[in-house]
């Protein structure tokens, strides 16, 4: 299992994190000052994972760790 930090642009609850586990991409959000998670969804690529976030934030990836 791999796991990739995003933050997206702007301030406030912008980071994420993307899984890999047997070929399904997993999106949590991290929000508030004590780290509470949420889960966004779960996808087949990358790609769409990225999208899923693009959609639940409405901000834009500024980078991708």
């Amino acid at each position: 299992m791999s796991q990739r930090r995003v933050v997206v642009k702007g301030g406030g609850n912008n980071l994420y994190y993307v899984s890999e586990s047997a070929g399904t991409f997993r999106v949590t959000h991290v929000s508030g000052m004590f780290g509470g998670k949420s889960d966004v969804g779960k996808t087949r690529s990358f790609d769409h994972a990225l999208s899923l976030i693009r959609s639940h934030s409405g901000r834009q990836i500024d980078s991708i760790g």
